[in-house]
């Protein structure tokens, strides 16, 4: 405790800015590191009308735009995970968690994100799940003996994210530490220009001890005395 008290504030400030430095780089270098990458897809529903009676295009285009919330939750559901995981050779479990689709405002264009732990891992699912997605939706909507009541189309085919520049681990690390110590000692420079009297930056020189100081010592010879003849 003695210890601790004889340390300057501007050295209690250095070491808590190169501890948060340190723990900034951590935190980055993990982060980066274990960054997954989305690719996205979009598909148009369009409802199938009876060309002779034209009449039936308006009900058929009002019965998929109340589907359309229906259609998100079905590209997540397990008519759409079970066959593309099983093209991927993964677990469907899995799959349901990177898989994100949303209706793009009042229209009836579902979009598709898939996420992945590389740009090519994360164009091959969304391939996969947009196919299974249609061949769901298809099936889904098939009346038996007769075609399908609603259309999918893929307007924009899935895309492969671009790839990312991630620096080495220590790198960040030790950019972490540089930069908490940086901004320790510009705290320290701000803080003696603000308040000069209060916050004092004092070097003191360590003296040795007496007893350091007695052992340094050397017998000194008295001089001879003159002989009385």
């Amino acid at each position: 405790m003695r210890l601790l008290k004889n340390v300057a504030w501007w050295q209690w400030l250095l070491a808590a800015g190169v501890v948060v430095g340190l723990l900034g780089g951590v935190y980055f270098s993990n982060r980066l590191s274990n960054a997954v990458y989305t690719s996205s897809s979009q598909v148009l529903m369009t409802g199938q009308s009876d060309p002779a009676q034209p009449d039936t295009a308006y009900a058929s285009n009002q019965y998929v735009n109340q589907r359309m919330t229906t259609y998100a939750e079905i590209a997540a559901s397990a008519q759409v995970t079970g066959p593309a995981a099983q093209v991927l050779g993964t677990d469907p479990a899995t799959l349901t968690a990177q898989i994100k689709a949303a209706v793009a405002g009042d229209t009836t264009v579902l979009s598709l994100q898939v996420t992945g732990a590389t740009p090519e891992a994360a164009r091959r699912s969304a391939v996969a799940v947009t196919q299974a997605f249609i061949n769901a939706v298809t099936k889904l909507e098939t009346i038996p003996g007769g075609p399908s009541r609603v259309a999918v189309n893929v307007i924009t085919d899935p895309t492969t994210p671009p790839a990312r520049s991630v620096p080495a681990g220590w790198l960040l690390i030790a950019g972490g530490v540089v930069g908490g110590f940086v901004v320790a000692v510009i705290a320290i420079l701000v803080l003696r220009w603000l308040y000069p009297k209060r916050f004092q930056v004092r070097f003191e020189r360590v003296k040795s001890s007496s007893a350091e100081q007695t052992s340094q010592m050397r017998p000194v010879t008295p001089p001879a005395k003159p002989s009385v003849s």
